[in-house]
């Protein structure tokens, strides 16, 4: 049991299977753009003889935004030229963005995998079983999320002190990770120019009072594509690295309790747990692999998963979807106007709050969500309790409850 959880058999984490969608995606855009420009280029040369040509004897403009475009053909090009270049800045910004996003996600799962490396202890605690017995472990967003400063320390400012940081909690990355740390800096600083200083460098443009503006940072459709490659490569061998030696399948192992926590997997006879998580990661552009993987996956998650009845881990929807199951599994119907009918979500909030079940700490706990809104996780204790007063109840509580 112990390899399936340090042993992920996928080739990437899903940290990395989002960032190599991000990017191919700004990939496709960005050669989408580039054939087009050419293009327009020729064709434009060959029909605008001069530099004095009308530029609108041309190109296709409403006439009410003919003033719009420059005057002559000369001044079109520069015009042109101008936004080629701020087209490659915003793809320098996208790249950076796609892969900030990818290693903030990827440290995270690290820190909450092997928590221990906080205090040098790499190997004290596995966050996986932290996890089971709180899904609010795992949530970047929650207000007692203990890793956001750990985070920022190796995911903020030049490289080599993100690397000697990574290092300190993580262990020694493969020198070719870190022969990257000069391009991962020009990059960042070349981003940075771009966000805060219109394109232009710091040390130019950082509280302008000039008559003109400097001019934009030249990028070259050659420097993008550099950039494509060490950022890709940077991703790579960072992931390689992380879901070997920390992280195993604890992406996975998160996910499935998120999926749970959402109602994208319920209890169901025929479907089990192992079969809809199988089917779900198959959808994700992840390797195909045998159900005997996710079996062991799902039982070692479900192995002292709720220590005690009155463990608060189901959200709404979960608890919801688990009465509903525990009465067609005993034959109940609820009736509401003589129809059958369901249990619901807003049933499920009247009940809780007319019985008081909110404030008992043995059903109910306060939690902050994704979005920073309040919700409530809620304990089997609670399931048994209404699956039980609905039975007893079942011909006339959802008249009650409306």
């Amino acid at each position: 049991m112990s390899n399936v959880r340090w042993k992920s058999p996928f080739p990437y984490t899903l940290a990395f299977n989002l960032f190599k969608q991000h990017i191919e995606e700004i990939n496709r855009s960005y050669w989408a753009f580039v054939p087009t420009a050419n293009t327009i280029k020729a064709l434009a040369k060959k029909n605008l003889v001069n530099d004095d040509a009308d530029p609108k004897s041309f190109f296709l403009i409403p006439d009410e935004e003919d003033r719009r475009i420059a005057p002559t053909y000369g001044e079109w090009k520069n015009d042109f030229s101008e936004y080629i270049n701020y087209s490659r800045l915003n793809i320098i910004m996208m790249l950076s963005s796609c892969f900030e996003t990818y290693l903030r996600t990827v440290v995270s799962l690290a820190f909450e995998s092997k928590p221990g490396v906080i205090i040098d202890c790499k190997d004290a605690v596995d966050g996986a079983e932290l996890l089971k017995k709180d899904i609010t472990y795992g949530d970047v967003m929650d207000k007692s999320y203990r890793f956001t400063d750990a985070i920022d320390e190796v995911c903020r400012g030049e490289w080599n002190k993100r690397f000697s940081s990574f290092q300190k909690y993580f262990g020694v990355l493969p020198t070719e990770l870190l022969a990257l740390s000069k391009d991962l800096d020009e990059l960042r600083l070349t981003r940075n120019n771009i966000g805060h200083y219109l394109g232009r460098k710091k040390n130019e443009y950082e509280a302008p009072i000039d008559f003109e503006p400097v001019e934009t940072i030249k990028v070259a459709h050659n420097r993008i594509l550099r950039y494509f490659k060490i950022i890709y490569l940077a991703a790579k061998l960072v992931d390689d690295y992380l879901q070997k030696n920390i992280i195993g399948s604890y992406d996975i192992i998160k996910r499935y309790f998120i999926a749970i926590s959402r109602g994208e997997i319920i209890k169901d006879k025929i479907n089990s747990d192992a079969y809809q998580l199988k089917k779900m990661v198959g959808h994700h552009d992840l390797k195909i692999l045998g159900k005997s993987y996710y079996n062991e996956l799902v039982t070692f998650c479900e192995t002292n998963y709720v220590e005690s009845e009155t463990d608060c881990i189901f959200t709404r929807n979960r608890c919801v979807q688990e009465i509903n199951r525990r009465l067609r599994d005993n034959g109940i119907s609820l009736l509401l106007d003589g129809r059958n009918v369901p249990f619901d979500s807003i049933s499920f909030k009247i009940l809780l709050k007319r019985d008081n079940l909110y404030t008992d700490s043995k059903f109910s706990k306060r939690a902050i969500d994704n979005r920073h809104q309040i919700q409530y996780l809620h304990s089997s204790a609670l399931i048994e309790y209404v699956t039980k007063k609905l039975e007893l109840n079942a011909k006339t509580i959802m008249n009650d409850l409306k």
